[in-house]
């Protein structure tokens, strides 16, 4: 049950919402399995294929900034969601997160409840007030392998919540699923492209 926080002063509201946002987050999965052995899908299950790449721009350039850019983590949350709850608040609801270094594409591959996802959005790991929301959704889909693009993320050197970052979606099926064939080759032959799209604001 979600706290009332109508009724509580802001600091204490503002104190449980983050510790729920914490205990939440802390229970999502990986969304890349593509360490696993996984099997051709059957009717209850979907494969997704992806990636994230966060592009963090540099004041400096060179060698030095390149060891900077690597050494940065980011994490994107995603979240299946239904009708009745079409931000995935429920507890209930299937959590996930990709890990991201900066500078580095990072393909995924997840065997995912066929239904509707939500990447809600994107921080740098172990920072609070980063990031920003991203607001994409996706479709697993029963029975069969879908690609779903390369999520790019452009962010600036001082990252804050919701300023300044950009995102797009991008078609690298090529590279993406080359980097999976050796250990996939028998999903990434079956993959179909079916891009994440930008939700809509009068549909949440």
């Amino acid at each position: 049950m979600r706290p009332d926080c109508t009724s509580l002063p802001k600091p204490v509201a503002s104190i449980l919402l983050a510790a729920l946002a914490w205990s939440l987050s802390s229970c999502a999965s990986s969304l890349d399995m593509s360490h696993e052995q996984i099997a051709a899908p059957g009717p209850e299950w979907g494969i997704v294929i992806g990636s994230v790449l966060v592009r963090q721009e540099q004041k400096g350039s060179g060698a030095d900034t390149a060891v900077r850019d690597q050494s940065t983590m980011f994490e994107v949350e995603v979240v299946q969601v239904q009708p009745g709850d079409p931000n995935g608040e429920s507890p209930y609801a299937a959590r996930y997160h990709v890990d991201a270094t900066a500078g580095l594409d990072r393909p995924f591959l997840a065997r995912l409840r066929p239904g509707r996802y939500l990447i809600k959005n994107f921080y740098r790991t172990g920072m609070a007030g980063t990031g920003g929301d991203l607001n994409l959704v996706f479709e697993s889909q029963s029975g069969r392998v879908v690609y779903i693009g390369q999520l790019l993320v452009e962010v600036p050197p001082q990252l804050t919540h919701g300023k300044d970052y950009r995102f797009s979606v991008h078609d690298t099926h090529d590279i993406t699923l080359s980097q999976l064939t050796p250990h996939h080759r028998d999903l990434t032959q079956q993959a179909t492209t079916v891009p994440m799209q930008i939700r809509e604001e009068d549909s949440h």
